[in-house]
């Protein structure tokens, strides 16, 4: 049976917690305290870990690095709330008041996290750069099996009794390299054993066709925020012809397409993906 993540649980779990206003929130925040803040920013159902090859460097080059959980994910709450694009950036707003870091901040978002980035960033303020990995551009309603996910009770139902399997098997088709998909797995799977994470990925998932994505990107270009994007060419989640459309939006952002790398680029080839966002924060002229 699923266990719940209560005081006790938190007790023992790795990382910290900080309360918002929808619950708690699982996070790590690393590196000099006066360094420059960069806010590692997760995607759809994956957990901070998914850093893992990123945070500790940034860190150890004198930022001030936070990764957190979703709600919902990894070891944050689960309330029962709709899991929509104003939960998660004002979970961003939040977390970044709550722990009291010096804006404006970098944001770096993965995937679902992008579009969330890219909406936190046109709050007054609070972030003067952006880098964008693979991010959510266009919403495609799912097929097959997953597009039954939509309507109620029947998705509730397949969710309920299958959700945990179809997550963990979606996870496959991010990497490009399959052994790489093994090295990330064991730390994908210590969040589904508490329950409400099926629940919450799905509220999200029917959340995202309502989600202005194109709105929020036009805006960002428009605000002439410094900008980098990453895009893994063997992306077979968010397809890298994406790529060529967001870039007409973000006119003037620096542009990398990584060889031999799906979805997830900054994991399936960190040197690369580090060694150019290093670069990037550490400049705060735009390109």
């Amino acid at each position: 049976m699923a266990a719940s993540i209560d005081e006790i649980e938190r007790a023992r779990l790795p990382g910290s917690f900080v309360r918002l206003s929808e619950g708690f929130v699982h996070y790590e925040l690393t590196g000099p305290t006066d360094g420059p803040v960069v806010v590692l920013v997760p995607g759809l159902s994956v957990p901070f870990t998914i850093w893992d090859r990123n945070a500790p460097l940034l860190a150890e080059s004198g930022f001030r690095v936070l990764r957190f959980d979703f709600y919902g994910r990894g070891f944050s709450d689960r309330p029962r709330v709709r899991y929509d694009l104003s939960l998660f950036v004002g979970q961003v707003e939040e977390i970044i008041k709550a722990l009291r870091l010096s804006t404006p901040v970098s944001l770096v978002g993965l995937s679902m996290g992008g579009p969330i980035a890219a909406a936190a960033a046109l709050k007054p303020g609070l972030a003067h750069a952006i880098a964008l990995i693979d991010p959510l551009f266009a919403w495609r309603a799912p097929s097959g099996a997953a597009a039954l996910l939509k309507f109620p009770v029947i998705g509730d139902a397949i969710m309920a009794s299958a959700g945990r399997q179809l997550l963990v098997n979606s996870q496959r088709t991010d990497f490009f390299d399959e052994k790489e998909f093994l090295k990330f797995r064991p730390l994908y799977l210590p969040q589904l054993a508490y329950r409400g994470f099926s629940r919450s990925i799905l509220s999200s998932v029917r959340s995202m066709p309502s989600w202005p994505l194109h709105e929020i990107y036009t805006k960002l270009g428009h605000r002439n925020t410094r900008a980098i994007l990453f895009w893994g060419k063997e992306d077979a989640t968010v397809p890298f012809e994406d790529s060529t459309r967001l870039l007409r939006l973000l006119q003037g952002a620096r542009f990398h397409a990584v060889n031999n790398a799906g979805h997830l680029p900054h994991w399936e080839k960190p040197e690369f993906v580090n060694a150019a966002l290093l670069d990037f924060l550490r400049c705060r002229i735009k390109y």
